[in-house]
Formats: structure tokens, sequence, C-alpha cells
């Protein structure tokens, strides 16, 4: 890429960086973002401070060259309240009024692991997608790995670190994340998943 291409995306970035915070006051001066065109944020956001979105078109490192085209979709009313990392090579996708704490991380990629005769940083990115579905919160310090499904009204424990898909209405915990209660519909209640708890409430 010539100079003046790199300094006309450049000043592109910065154009759209400056739009988006003005369509969103309720973004913070200091959120940073990488390829805001491929960047969508619905009605009545906030996002803390020291916060990054960031997508990605092209890794390259050593041998490798991989065109990528990341992208991050916000629903409404989403809050989250600082330090939020979210990055993308792929797709993740946040429903309406999800609440998102303090230090939580989001990615849809890894590196690639399968050619270990070479550094992991000359490998193929691997690409999944992040689903978080209307109306959940995720915890302080939370990290949510490639290729995760959180259902709707799902809540995510602090400090979790969720590797396989969450069902709706549920609370998880730990690392890995396991089901710790679901929600009864019948009691309006959430009940624990370990039978031997229930015995003991």
């Amino acid at each position: 890429m010539s100079v003046i291409n790199k300094l006309r995306n450049n000043i592109n970035a910065i154009v759209l960086s400056r739009k988006l915070r003005k369509m969103h006051p309720g973004i913070h001066k200091s959120t940073r973002f990488q390829e805001p065109s491929n960047i969508t944020i619905g009605d009545n956001c906030n996002i803390g401070e020291n916060s990054y979105l960031l997508c990605w078109k092209k890794y390259r490192h050593g041998p490798v060259d991989q065109d990528l085209n990341g992208k991050i979709i916000i629903g409404n009313n989403f809050n989250a309240t600082r330090n939020l990392t979210i990055q993308s090579c792929n797709e993740i996708t946040i429903g309406n009024d999800v609440l998102i704490a303090s230090n939580v991380f989001i990615c849809d990629y890894n590196h690639g692991i399968n050619d270990i005769e070479n550094p992991y940083l000359n490998n193929y990115l691997s690409l999944s997608q992040v689903v978080i579905e209307d109306g959940v919160w995720i915890g302080q310090g939370a990290f949510i790995l490639p290729g995760v499904k959180i259902g709707k009204k799902a809540i995510v424990g602090a400090g979790s670190v969720v590797t396989k898909n969450v069902p709706e209405y549920c609370i998880v915990a730990g690392n890995p994340a396991r089901i710790v209660k679901r929600y009864n519909t019948g009691s309006g209640k959430w009940e624990c998943e370990d039978s031997s708890a229930k015995s003991k409430r």
C-alpha cells in the first residue's frame, strides 16, 4: 500500500471514529476504534473509558498474508462500564439490552496451532463467530472466546472464561465456565444446577 493510500485510510478512520462518537454521545472519548466502517452500534449505547473496538482486515506475519473482514455489530441499549476489549477478524454480534462490567475481553479468532514446525505467529488465524443475545449480563473480568453463543438473558459470572455455548436463562461461572443456575419460569426463581446443592437449601 502506498504512503498516500495509508494516509488516506488513516484520515478516513479518524473521520469515521469521530462520527461514531458524535452519533453515540454515551461512548467515552478515550474509546479506540479499528476499521470503524465495520462497526455498527445501536441507539442509547454507553461504552466506558479505555475501551477498544477493533476490527481487522489483514493479518501479516512472516510468510502469512491473510485477508480478513472483521465486523462488530452492537444492538440498542448496550452498556459497558470500562476497559472493554472486542477484537474481530470475522463477526461478533451483540444483541439489545446487554450489560457488560469492567475489564471484559471478547474475540472471534485465535492463532493457528497446527503448523507446529513454525512459530504460532506464523500460522494462519483460525476464525469463528461470537453471538451474545438480548439481555445478557457479563460480569467483571470475563473472557468470551471464539465460537461462543451466549443465549438470551444468560449471566456470566465475574472472572469466567467462556469456551462453549451458554443456553438462555442460565448463570455460568468458572474457568472454564459451567452452568451453576437456571431460571425456572414456573417458580420465577434461579435454581441451582447441582441437585445436591438444591437439597441443601
